[in-house]
């Protein structure tokens, strides 16, 4: 009889008073409020390529209206590996100093991480469509 009723107890009682009291520090600390939540976004350093790529800002501008990063490159000698390490560094720059100012956990950093391969490939092979949409063709 004793050990049903100590089972009871600890069913009902025990484990949902423990489950609250750790929920609490979560709560605390915000991790649960999107308020003032911090999102990670790469802020593209247009005046960096330029340079990168030999060329002014207008007249990247102007042949990003045409072409891919990777074509203007190619055209400047500038293989698309070169190019996509220069994305790499600069990404990789960015994620590092806002890591070490707290904003995010590193379960952020290897998420970010895992698309960050594709997320380059596309930006520096997009390019505009006869029809004025994005494509990377």
């Amino acid at each position: 009889m004793y050990k049903q009723l100590r089972w009871i107890v600890i069913t009902f009682f025990l484990i949902p008073l423990l489950l609250i009291v750790s929920a609490i520090p979560a709560f605390a600390e915000g991790k649960n409020n999107e308020e003032g939540k911090v999102i990670f976004r790469y802020k593209t350093d247009f005046e960096g390529i330029s340079r990168f790529l030999g060329v002014n800002e207008e007249e990247y501008f102007e042949l990003r209206n045409q072409k891919s990063i990777v074509e203007i490159a190619k055209e400047r000698g500038i293989s698309e590996d070169e190019v996509f390490r220069y994305f790499i560094e600069k990404r990789f720059d960015a994620l590092k100093t806002a890591y070490e100012k707290g904003d995010f956990d590193i379960g952020f950093v290897m998420d970010y991480c895992l698309r960050l391969k594709d997320d380059i490939e596309w930006e520096i092979n997009v390019k505009k469509g006869k029809d004025g949409g994005l494509t990377t063709e």
